[in-house]
Order: C-alpha cells, then sequence, then structure tokens
C-alpha cells in the first residue's frame, strides 16, 4: 500500500504516537544531537539539541526497537527531538555491532505520485528529526534518506556538507538534469542494542545491565523529501533532494520497565 506524504505530516509523530500507546519507558542516560539545519522559517545554522530525556520501545512481534532521544519529556508534538526505527534488533545485536548501518526511510513512503518502487534491501533504520517545539506552528519534519545533494567539495571554506545555499537549491528535474551531483548517505553505528526477545516472554526489565543497553554514534544528512524529483532519482530524472540539516551524534541509555513515559491520553 502507497503511503503519500502530500501535507507536513511529521512521520516522526506519527510513529511517537502509535508506539506511545505500547509502553514507552523512559531510561536513564546522556546523548548529543548537534550539527546544521536549515529549516525555512524557522532555522538557518549551528544546532544543539541537549538532549535530556531517552525512551525505548520494543515490539518483540516484528523484532523491531522505536527510539526516542529528546529535550525535556513532553508530547513529541510539543518537543524538539530525534526518533529511529531500527528492525532486525536480534540480527543487529548478533552480528552488525560496531557496523555502520545504512540509515534511509521507509519503504513505501514516497512523495504524492510517485511510484512505489521495491527495494530489495531496503536500511533497517529510519530517523527523524522533529522541531515541534522550536518551529511550530510549521510543524517540520526531515528524514535521513538513502542519498542527498550536498555542497561540493571545497564549495565552503568551513568543508561543511550542507548549507544553507544547498538548501534553497531547487532540484533540477527532467531531461536537463547534470550528469553527476555531489551526494551524501547516512550511517548509525550501534554499540549496544536492548533486544526485548532476550527475555523470551518474561520481563524485558529483568535482563541485565549490559542487555538493556543501547548505545550508538551517527552521522545523518537530512531532507524532505517532498523535494525529490518526480520519478526519483535517475540520470534524466533528477538528483537527490538537497540537504537541509547535517546532524552527528550519539546516545546511551538503559531500558527501563515502568510507568510508560508518554502514555497515549
Amino acid at each position: 500500500m502507497k503511503i503519500a506524504r502530500v501535507v507536513a505530516v511529521s512521520i516522526a509523530g506519527a510513529l511517537v504516537a502509535i508506539f506511545s500507546g505500547t509502553g514507552c519507558t523512559v531510561g536513564a542516560g546522556t546523548g548529543s544531537v548537534t550539527g546544521d539545519l536549515y529549516v525555512t522559517d524557522c532555522w538557518s545554522g549551528q544546532f544543539d539539541l541537549q538532549p535530556d530525556f531517552f525512551a525505548a520501545t520494543p515490539n518483540p512481534n516484528d523484532d523491531s526497537l522505536f527510539i526516542t532521544v529528546q529535550r525535556g519529556s513532553d508530547y513529541a508534538n510539543f518537543s524538539d527531538g530525534i526518533s529511529l526505527l531500527v528492525s532486525h534488533v536480534t540480527e543487529i545485536r548478533t552480528g552488525m555491532l560496531g557496523q555502520p548501518l545504512p540509515v534511509s526511510l521507509p519503504p513505501g513512503v514516497v512523495p504524492s505520485g510517485d511510484p512505489v518502487v521495491p527495494d530489495t534491501n531496503p536500511a533497517d533504520v529510519q530517523f527523524s528529526l522533529y522541531l515541534q517545539q522550536t518551529c511550530r506552528p510549521e510543524t517540520p519534519g526531515l528524514y535521513a534518506m538513502s542519498s542527498v545533494t550536498t555542497d561540493a567539495p571545497g564549495s565552503s571554506d568551513s568543508g561543511v556538507l550542507c548549507s544553507a545555499q544547498t538548501a534553497q537549491t531547487a532540484a533540477q528535474c527532467g531531461p536537463s538534469t547534470p550528469a553527476q551531483v555531489p551526494t551524501g548517505t547516512s550511517t548509525i553505528t550501534f554499540q549496544h542494542i536492548f533486544d526485548a526477545t532476550l527475555a523470551g516472554d518474561g520481563d524485558p526489565g529483568s535482563l541485565s545491565a549490559s542487555e538493556r543497553l543501547t548505545q550508538a554514534t551517527f552521522d545523518v544528512l537530512l531532507a524532505d523529501p517532498r523535494d525529490e524529483c518526480p520519478g526519483g532519482v535517475g540520470p534524466g530524472i533528477g538528483p537527490p533532494p538537497p540537504c537541509r540539516g547535517h546532524l552527528t551524534g550519539s546516545f546511551q541509555f538503559y531500558f527501563e520497565r515502568g510507568k510508560p513515559a508518554q502514555a497515549f491520553p
């Protein structure tokens, strides 16, 4: 089924709403999310989330983990933060720790009017940034995509990958599309990841501290999927959407069983 993103609805917020009803619990931890953001009519330049709220919701039925790293403990609809949906958690824990993993949009999320193209090797991690506190009422959402257009190497004195000029450049779609543009991808590396299946049918909160630890570092380039050319990316179609943010950071926290942190009203 095609999921068309036709209005500025935050996928991150929707995911939080879905998963918060299943018992998201706060974990004690630390983290950082810093970089550069270029959001129209909201933010331009250096950004520091300064997160102090960490939460995880495991779903053993489909072996996934939903992670929230946020400033403050208010509802996501009124907060700034990042959210990650991690699939195949057991596979990552048993064979991919310490390896950079690609980050992209969820399969099937495409701009309105674009066909859904099957991906035979979808990324196991989806990453989104929401700025509902800083930017409302615009409530923008930016997402790590499989490829984004970046600044050309050496085009800026600071060597940044994403600048205001990049963010404001409209994609050149159609037959006149340049053959090559500088592009970048997003990655995340897990040093530890909480896997609720280790508890079997028992209480995941009873697992040892090392088994409840989630720790990761990331380097992501963010874009707006609506900036993508109709028909996708390719010669004669269009380049990847322009970079609107470059964030690096890390988080480390322990899953704690308890009262839901953001219970659904």
